[in-house]
């Protein structure tokens, strides 16, 4: 069993979810990576495999898991994770999202937009950070500026056993407390997510 907790109370549900429309509202959980049961880490290492295939670079591991449920399965997450970055050579502390993944067939629908929403309500209320910052392709940039997520100019550099690298796509940052993002070259201060 998960040990989670439901970010957003108020929502009631109706055989595990709330449907409205085209959008669908799943039961959000959120819960520590070393909380996960081992047939829930195993699951989210093959969605993570179907999305991404396999990829030579390093990643970091998230922390947290941000999990969405329809009808008791696991169809969607997000994860997350704490880190000191520079940018601009100064120090700041971030949440990063990593590897936001709906399974395909229940895309389209604002699960992964809802675990957006709640994983950026946990940076601010719960790790009390003001920035949360993730890497994506190109063609994901309107999705997450719909979300109030907005492109920042880097470069954004990160780690690898062979020597830093640089970001291939863009990085998005969202500010959760207040304050404006700094200016500056990004250094992810180890390995990317």
């Amino acid at each position: 069993m998960l040990s989670a907790r439901l970010l957003n109370p108020a929502v009631r549900f109706t055989n595990g979810c709330v449907a409205t429309g085209i959008m669908t509202t799943p039961r959000v959980a959120i819960t520590p990576v070393s909380d996960l049961s081992p047939e829930v880490a195993e699951k989210l290492r093959g969605m993570t495999e179907r999305e991404f295939g396999t990829d030579p670079m390093i990643y970091a591991e998230p922390q947290w898991y941000v999990l969405g449920f329809l009808e008791g399965e696991l169809v969607s997450r997000v994860g997350i994770l704490r880190r000191t970055v520079s940018v601009g050579e100064k120090p700041l502390h971030i949440g990063g999202l990593y590897t936001i993944v709906t399974e395909p067939e229940y895309r389209g629908r604002g699960i992964a937009s809802s675990l957006v929403g709640n994983a950026v309500m946990f940076l601010r209320d719960q790790l009390q950070l003001d920035f949360g910052l993730l890497t994506c392709k190109p063609r994901l940039e309107g999705l997450y500026a719909r979300l109030g997520w907005r492109t920042v100019e880097g470069p954004t550099v990160f780690d690898q056993p062979s020597g830093m690298r640089s970001c291939g796509g863009l990085t998005m940052v969202i500010e959760c407390g207040g304050r404006p993002w700094p200016k500056g070259k990004i250094d992810l201060c180890g390995l990317p997510w």
